[in-house]
């Protein structure tokens, strides 16, 4: 889907006034949207369907006698509802973060970030982006605050988690599910719109399943999240691009990565699947015309339910050619987990991504043992399932799991404790067997 030919609608969270067309001048500083970020007084919001117009009922002089400093609530206006509605597309981005408890997010939750704590700005650049969008005003990682040996102790357990943090994202053990402030849209089925008469049905989290204009949806709440080697690089599949679809899902983005290079670490990722349309001759995603432009429009496919001049009115905004000719084909989208980070305590323990560390033989396995240090509790000192399921969560799939990460598919041979870690040579001296 893109914004080509659906301006008046999908940019109605744009900071910016009047982008309705391809005319748009991005250059125009009179054109900023100033008080949809700085207002405070919470009544600010724009017009759904007037390309990032204000709302005429809004008190403009009010707002502007009014303007401070941004808030998770001004941020969240926006960001909250990616995808046309709360965490549709970011999984730990909802208005659940406006007043979250600190195992939601300990930053939010426990310490009342804003936004702005890590997302700095600088002449109005702002450090951070989705993993679905470029690198446009600069990157942030948590290193920048908790550096790159974030584990600030010195027994056996930081020693080895400072190891850790060489290979793996931060979020890889202190996110251990995703969505378990608020359920996200994990599969979205176009080709399912256009059914009035089909009543939606709600999931078990209350979330309805279809909308005649978008299709058919599942909902996850407390997801585990989905772990491949990520160096920061995306690749994307841009507008016209060729795709093989023929073979399998699309993959519209996904991280660049691999065992074998050192920048790269595991990181936690949430999957959007979908379906959506295809050229079948040209072999490139089609862009729809969904949104009327006015009244007397016959093409859009909101109005007319129509694929076929969706199609043709869409690819021509877009400035490509359309064949006629179209498929349904699956596609998938990496999603980068980053907020609703847990409390220390509620990291993912040793036992549940390392089974070998689940019998008798722990940690004791290379270090020697010693009486006044308790192995076994170290090892299985982390997140507590059995008590996120008291408190509502769904993650009863998750108890007393011991390989929370497949290891083989990330290319190892099995448990590093085992096999060898993905270097050559341990600060042990411990090498795989061949």
């Amino acid at each position: 889907m893109s914004i080509a030919s659906n301006e008046a609608r999908c940019t109605s969270c744009h900071v910016g006034y009047g982008w309705k067309d391809e005319t748009f001048d991005h250059t125009d500083m009179t054109k900023i949207d100033c008080l949809v970020c700085h207002d405070t007084t919470g009544t600010y919001k724009k017009n759904p369907t007037a390309a990032g117009m204000p709302d005429p009922k809004v008190d403009l002089v009010k707002v502007a006698k009014n303007v401070g400093p941004t808030s998770r609530r001004s941020c969240g206006e926006c960001h909250f509802n990616g995808g046309g509605g709360e965490a549709v597309k970011h999984a730990d981005l909802s208005r659940q973060l406006l007043t979250p408890d600190r195992n939601c997010d300990v930053h939010m939750g426990g310490y009342d970030f804003q936004c702005t704590e890590c997302h700095r700005t600088r002449n109005h650049k702002i450090a951070g982006r989705s993993s679905s969008v470029a690198v446009v005003e600069g990157s942030f990682s948590c290193e920048k605050c908790h550096t790159s040996s974030p584990h600030h102790g010195d027994d056996l357990l930081d020693h080895h988690l400072n190891k850790h943090s060489q290979t793996i994202a931060c979020n890889t053990c202190h996110s251990p599910v995703y969505a378990k402030c608020k359920p996200t849209k994990v599969s979205w089925d176009w080709s399912k719109a256009g059914d009035k008469e089909r009543k939606p049905k709600k999931d078990k989290y209350g979330m309805k399943d279809y909308h005649w204009k978008k299709g058919e949806f599942r909902w996850k709440e407390s997801a585990k999240p989905v772990y491949t080697w990520d160096s920061g690089f995306t690749k994307r599949v841009l507008i016209g691009d060729k795709v093989d679809w023929r073979s399998g899902p699309v993959n519209i983005s996904e991280p660049v990565g691999s065992i074998n290079d050192p920048n790269s670490k595991i990181a936690p990722f949430k999957i959007m699947a979908g379906v959506q349309a295809v050229d079948a001759e040209h072999d490139y995603l089609l862009v729809p015309h969904l949104f009327p432009r006015d009244k007397e429009d016959k093409t859009a496919y909101w109005k007319n339910l129509d694929w076929q001049k969706s199609f043709a009115d869409g690819m021509k905004a877009a400035g490509l050619k359309y064949s006629g000719k179209y498929e349904w084909t699956s596609s998938q989208m990496y999603w980068r987990v980053e907020h609703e980070v847990m409390p220390a305590q509620s990291a993912l323990s040793c036992v549940q991504c390392h089974a070998s560390l689940q019998s008798e033989r722990t940690c004791d396995r290379c270090h020697q043992d010693s009486r006044e240090v308790d192995f076994k509790k170290i090892a299985h000192k982390g997140t507590d399932f059995s008590y996120m399921a008291s408190r509502g969560r769904d993650v009863s799939d998750l108890i007393g799991t011991t390989d929370y990460i497949d290891f083989k598919a990330l290319g190892y041979k099995g448990d590093p404790i085992i096999h060898g870690g993905r270097f050559k040579k341990l600060p042990m001296g411990y090498k795989a067997k061949k």
